[in-house]
């Protein structure tokens, strides 16, 4: 009998001692990381609201710039269908929302960016075949070769207005 309630002391203690540095590690890791109890913004930084389950992010003006320079970097494979991509190069100081903006052929043909935000220094590739979307490239799902040599290569921005051209060699 008396080793069963050693035994059964043993394991007391051992739960509390447990539960006591359960506790603690919890204790620390919230103060460590601490939850937001109301919206706060950083500076020049996204829109932090509360949540019960994880924060949301939001994109503020103020991380988009208004002095845009995107260039068209290069064309690559023109003419092959598998191979053909255009890649556009954010050059400003800032992040540039490139949602509504169009890549043009000489025919007219147009390809409309998707809600894409292209951060300062990042580019993005739009390649011309079947594809499906990743964050650095679009795929404009075009049935035969869209560009071809000695073509001019426009990119419009929402408004319709030229940003860039490239001439393909």
């Amino acid at each position: 009998m008396k080793g069963s309630s050693r035994l059964v002391l043993y394991i007391l203690i051992n739960v509390l001692v447990s539960a006591l540095i359960t506790l603690t590690v919890l204790w620390l890791w919230e103060r460590a990381h601490p939850t937001p109890e109301a919206e706060t913004s950083t500076p020049n930084g996204p829109t932090v609201k509360n949540s019960t389950t994880s924060p949301t992010l939001e994109t503020t003006p103020d991380l988009l710039t208004e002095d845009i320079e995107i260039v068209i970097r290069t064309v690559v494979g023109a003419g092959n269908l598998e191979a053909e991509y255009v890649e556009l190069y954010n050059q400003s100081d800032g992040a540039v929302d490139l949602t509504g903006w169009q890549l043009m052929d000489e025919e007219g043909r147009t390809f409309t960016f998707p809600s894409l935000i292209l951060n300062k220094g990042g580019s993005v590739e739009v390649h011309s075949g079947a594809g499906e979307y990743t964050v650095i490239k679009l795929y404009w799902q075009a049935e035969s070769p869209v560009w071809r040599a000695g073509e001019i290569v426009k990119l419009l921005n929402p408004e319709g207005d030229i940003a860039a051209t490239y001439s393909i060699p």
